[in-house]
């Protein structure tokens, strides 16, 4: 079987405007759920709520600085 590069696809890119707002609207989700706790969770759950905030905060930077530095 050779190699042949006229049979590969192309590169997909992603769209850094949609990782932007996929982290924006994890990021405010996140920020809902952890303010309308009516009783307060177990520690897990509360550190498992940060680490989702962190990733759409992530997320969301990332998405920004992609949209900044394409050309």
């Amino acid at each position: 079987m050779t190699d042949n590069p006229q049979s590969k696809q192309p590169k997909q890119t992603s769209n850094p405007g949609k990782i932007a707002l996929m982290g924006a609207a994890a990021t405010v989700l996140a920020l809902i759920n952890m303010s309308a706790g009516s009783e307060a969770p177990s520690t897990a759950v509360r550190v498992l709520e940060y680490v989702f905030l962190a990733g759409g905060l992530s997320g969301f930077v990332g998405g920004l600085i992609m949209m900044m530095t394409q050309k």
